[in-house]
């Protein structure tokens, strides 16, 4: 009996191919990446070199176009040249108009004078930080400030120093502001009532307390009932010298301490005052907590 053979349908495969190295299909050459697709790998293009003709290209576009930027630049400014020496030159900006406020002492003639200004000088050309600096070196001009409006206008505003004393600067009466400092030399008979400033050797250090010292003294009014004051000395040993009218008393105010001191005196003249006493007390001093009255007679004594 023949031997039976039972045959299967054989088991279809894959067919599956490997490559290593070299083998099979080599490789895009030069590709910065690999891009997989569904069918094969495909290598980007390669970015073209500069060619040497379109750098020459660049750099002469860019140098055109930096000249014409040049001679745009220059035409700009030779017609601003031109029109600020036509602005200056011309009538159009020629001052016609001056206005001044603030001043009392000084005249309109005299600022004129200082700032070096004519009737027709062209506003637009004029240095306003000049005009200003000349005002200020004026003695009586504590600040000013100019104001241009054009085309022929300046407006210029000034505020003036106020004499408080008159010294003597060198054997000559000068008015002096509030710190004591000589503004200018004082009128033969003007401004007769302001005291006189003595300042003795070693009290400058005093001169900055003036301002604040004097506003007090008056702020207070304790001086109404006992005249018109003639005289301030500031001493280092005897602090503020008050003198009087020839008639009234002196008074010595120990700068330490120096509204409580000025509220001590108020009250001993108030009781001078009231008992009649006034008239023939010679020298108040206060320095402390004390108060010293020194009738006329006894200074007198003192003095001789």
């Amino acid at each position: 009996m023949g031997a039976s053979i039972t045959s299967r349908p054989a088991r279809r495969g894959r067919i599956v191919t490997l490559t290593r190295g070299g083998a099979g299909r080599p490789p895009a050459q030069n590709s910065r990446r690999a891009v997989r697709t569904g069918r094969a790998v495909r290598a980007l293009p390669r970015a073209l070199p500069l060619s040497p003709l379109n750098g020459v290209r660049s750099a002469l576009s860019m140098l055109g176009f930096c000249s014409l930027l040049l001679l745009l630049l220059a035409g700009i400014s030779l017609a601003l040249v031109y029109g600020y020496r036509s602005a200056t030159l011309g009538d159009y900006f020629a001052l016609k108009t001056l206005e001044i406020y603030g001043n009392s002492r000084l005249n309109s003639r005299e600022i004129l004078k200082t700032v070096d200004l004519e009737e027709g000088a062209n506003t637009l050309a004029l240095s306003i930080d000049a005009v200003e600096k000349a005002l200020a070196g004026h003695p009586w001009v504590e600040e000013a400030s100019v104001k241009r409006v054009l085309p022929g206008k300046l407006i210029i505003t000034v505020k003036e120093k106020t004499p408080v004393f008159r010294i003597l600067h060198e054997g000559t009466p000068y008015y002096a502001d509030k710190r004591g400092n000589g503004i200018a030399p004082a009128a033969p008979g003007g401004e007769a009532s302001l005291p006189m400033l003595e300042v003795e050797p070693g009290a400058g250090r005093l001169r900055r307390l003036l301002p604040d010292l004097v506003k007090s003294l008056y702020d207070s009014q304790i001086l109404q009932g006992a005249g018109g004051i003639t005289l301030i000395r500031l001493s280092a040993a005897r602090g503020l010298e008050l003198v009087a009218e020839e008639t009234g008393p002196v008074f010595s105010i120990d700068i330490e301490d120096w509204l409580s001191n000025l509220r001590r005196l108020g009250r001993v003249l108030a009781d001078l005052s009231r008992r009649g006493e006034l008239a023939g007390t010679g020298v108040i001093r206060v320095q402390g907590v004390n108060v010293w009255v020194e009738r006329r007679a006894e200074s007198r004594a003192a003095a001789g």
